[in-house]
């Protein structure tokens, strides 16, 4: 214990993180394979991928995409910019709503997606290195390979094409630079977070933190390029029709529910299953929304609580990780951006308890695999405890800690 007190908490966090997945690369070996189905998402290969590309086959169509398919639940910003990937390579005629295979398969669609990727992993790159110049070049590119080999990445927003790695970075790097003294910087923050809401819509939680922190004009621009880059592309994409046909999207995705570990209320749904509760599920979920709204409330009282730089990003993170109902396993990568503010505190009385659940999030829990659990409660699970201690921190151990200092000092004035 008092070696895992010496060393750097980055030291740590790669340690945990490298020798999980190491272990989980013999196990490949061992299993023929086998681990790796239980590790992809929802056990299915056949759906690698395909995040990206159905998007693409929705966008081939922008005037009827939101009323062919419920599927599209992106706004419309994060359309434009698929159809800008369909302008690249365009097919001789729209494809179809389920013409998935056909676009992976088209030219030269899998090579840009490569080469998106690899340019995106650069970014993060070169984001990382500017948040932790101290720990040099060839550390950061080990932390950061670390993170890409774990399960939220590469067996979640990676393998599926998801673009929460994207508004993740977009947001890690409006984070580093809306603090910056330059005016050009703090103005391209508030831009890739409205362009990041624009994308993904929940990231638009982060835009709080300016007003926790009462930068007032900041925040005005910040909902003014926000209502920008979420209503005006409507126009591209069917007009009026189109934003209620958006929003009767979202709403149905609202009252749904299914078992899994990746949100608060199908976290509950799913613990309602291991009881033998599930068939009772349609009566729990109007009670599992309450508590995934308290959840967010809390995350929001505790934003405006604390006073760590690094604590901001984890409840804002912590709110798009776990809240949003119908979200997959690729929604954990948003940890990474508290994660590496975590890694920028310079302090070294930061709770090594953090370090330990970030690495444990950011890994691939081959343990797991033994269990007969699926891989996303192991993912997940350290998030949800890295969040309840934080809400501990904030909330009950000034109480227990006050009620402690009381006793002492009436127990020194008795004396």
């Amino acid at each position: 214990m008092m070696k895992l007190k010496k060393m750097k908490r980055l030291d740590i966090f790669i340690t945990i993180s490298l020798s999980c997945t190491i272990v989980f690369l013999f196990l490949l070996i061992i299993t023929g394979g086998d681990i790796a189905t239980w590790l992809v998402m929802e056990n299915n290969y056949d759906s690698t991928f395909t995040d990206h590309f159905r998007h693409i086959c929705f966008a081939s169509d922008m005037e009827h995409f939101y009323f062919n398919t419920i599927d599209a639940t992106f706004p419309p910003f994060a359309y434009l910019l698929y159809h800008l990937l369909v302008m690249i390579n365009p097919p001789e005629q729209p494809w179809g709503i389920l013409d998935w295979d056909a676009v992976i398969a088209y030219k030269y669609n899998m090579l840009v997606y490569i080469m998106l990727t690899i340019l995106l992993v650069l970014i993060f790159k070169l984001i990382t290195d500017k948040c932790l110049p101290q720990e040099g070049v060839i550390k950061t590119t080990v932390f950061v390979s670390a993170i890409l080999l774990s399960a939220p990445f590469m067996a979640g927003a990676i393998e599926r094409g998801n673009i929460a790695f994207l508004t993740a970075v977009m947001l890690l790097i409006a984070l580093y630079l809306k603090d910056l003294d330059s005016v050009i910087c703090r103005e391209a923050a508030l831009l890739l977070i409205a362009m990041a809401a624009g994308l993904k819509l929940y990231p638009a939680v982060v835009g709080f933190i300016y007003v926790k922190e009462k930068r007032w004009k900041e925040g005005v621009r910040l909902l003014i390029y926000g209502l920008i880059f979420f209503f005006v592309p409507f126009a591209f994409v069917g007009g009026i029709p189109a934003l209620i046909r958006y929003f009767q999207v979202l709403f149905f995705f609202e009252n749904q529910g299914y078992c899994s570990w990746t949100n608060i209320r199908n976290f509950l749904l799913s613990i309602s299953r291991v009881l033998g509760q599930y068939e009772n599920s349609p009566y729990f979920v109007k009670y599992f929304k309450i508590a995934e709204n308290l959840y967010l409330i809390l995350c929001l009282l505790s934003l405006f609580k604390t006073g760590e730089k690094w604590k901001k990003a984890l409840y804002t993170s912590g709110a798009v990780a776990l809240y949003v109902p119908f979200s997959y396993r690729y929604v954990s990568c948003y940890m990474m951006i508290p994660l590496v503010f975590y890694m920028m505190e310079r302090r070294e009385d930061q709770k090594m308890i953090y370090c330990v659940l970030f690495a444990l999030t950011f890994t691939v829990p081959f343990y797991g695999y033994f269990t007969g659990i699926g891989a996303d409660f192991f993912i997940f699970l350290p998030i949800y405890i890295m969040m309840a201690y934080a809400f501990w921190e904030e909330w009950l151990f000034p109480l227990f800690k006050n009620g402690k200092d009381r006793s002492k000092m009436i127990k020194a004035v008795s004396e």
